[in-house]
């Protein structure tokens, strides 16, 4: 037994028109770039954070290692590369040719702290005038790369506690 297929029958069994297709394959595209530029723009933002936070934690570390070997040493040095005398034996850091800031303790091998520095500057804060031997303080000034363009700048001062003491008890 046959079937008569009508005429409304035939016209859904043709499939789909080219302009039909035409329009799906837009709306798909529309969607697919969406989503990509979206994909885009988050990784973005992580690499913006992720660079952020390396520049936050190089900045912390540099801070905290000047800030304690300033306090414990007894002789501060600023020409051209800042020297601590301490307990372990002289501590210098110093800025290479090539943007990285290093420190290193006595004999040991130096240590990068960052490669994103462009100015390190230090000089003394002394009672009577600009005497690194009995500086009661040290002003340190750093520049750091941000981005291409934008640039970290931060100063700050570090008390030599041996040196305060000395000169509060000599007096």
């Amino acid at each position: 037994m046959m079937k008569k297929i009508t005429r409304l029958q035939k016209r859904y069994l043709r499939g789909v028109t080219l302009v039909e297709l035409l329009i799906a394959l837009t709306l798909g595209i529309v969607v697919l770039g969406g989503g990509i530029q979206i994909f885009i723009s988050g990784q973005q933002a992580y690499n913006e954070a992720q660079r952020f936070n390396r520049l936050q934690s190089d900045l912390s570390l540099i801070t905290d290692l000047l800030a304690s070997d300033i306090r414990a040493g007894n002789i501060v040095a600023t020409a051209p590369n800042l020297i601590v005398a301490g307990v372990a034996g002289n501590t210098e850091y110093r800025l290479e040719a090539d943007n990285t800031l290093v420190r290193q303790v006595g004999a040991a091998a130096a240590e990068i702290l960052s490669q994103d520095i462009i100015t390190f500057n230090s000089s003394c804060i002394s009672v009577g005038g600009n005497d690194c031997p009995t500086a009661i303080g040290i002003n340190l000034q750093l520049t750091m790369r941000a981005t291409d363009t934008n640039n970290i700048a931060l100063n700050f001062r570090v008390g030599v506690r041996n040196n305060i003491l000395t000169n509060k008890f000599e007096s």
